[in-house]
């Protein structure tokens, strides 16, 4: 998979994290499970292929690759049929501010809030050269669903990945997950 890809589906694993009517969501430790699916056979493929070297670590692999994503903010697993299983801890300022939380890069986002449970989040990057948008519908204050649509262009191919994510509230206390760290939106 390329690394616009990559960086894509990092990123957009992580700006669902923070769905419309997220003043009434609780902050702490978030559960997130997002399938991904591309009708880029080249894209498919390429996930398919992370998610079987994913599913195929040794436990010391496995435990590496956790401590860095951890580090990062980010507990990142494979689950059932290859959905990835994301955990992140969500601060109530994260919560207050309704900024999702922007990887490296120049980015600009924004978040329409189209009634109390549902929203619309756009986001552009340019380096990477990522862009997205997406729904989000918070069922309650413990959980949400989103479908977010992710571009990216590498060496004048766009890449799109539909992403459908359900977002559940595990704790209060994030326990070793550190909060993303979330620059200000621009």
């Amino acid at each position: 998979m390329n690394k616009s890809i990559a960086s894509a589906l990092v990123l957009a694993c992580a700006c669902a994290a923070l769905p419309a009517g997220a003043q009434t969501l609780k902050p702490g430790l978030w559960s997130l499970s997002n399938t991904m699916t591309s009708s880029d056979p080249q894209i498919s493929q390429a996930m398919s292929a992370v998610q079987q070297h994913m599913a195929n670590m040794s436990p010391e692999q496995r435990q590496q690759m956790q401590t860095m994503m951890q580090q990062n903010g980010v507990q990142l697993d494979v689950g059932a049929n290859g959905a990835l299983q994301t955990k992140l801890c969500m601060t109530r300022e994260m919560a207050e501010r309704k900024e999702f939380p922007v990887q490296q890069g120049d980015c600009r986002q924004s978040f329409t809030q189209q009634s109390a449970t549902r929203g619309h989040i756009a986001f552009t990057c340019t380096k990477p050269k990522v862009s997205g948008e997406g729904d989000l519908v918070a069922d309650n204050d413990t959980s949400y669903r989103a479908r977010m649509k992710i571009r990216s262009e590498e060496q004048g191919r766009n890449q799109t990945v539909d992403m459908d994510v359900t977002g559940k509230w595990l704790s209060a206390d994030c326990g070793t997950i550190r909060p993303i760290p979330i620059p200000r939106a621009k």
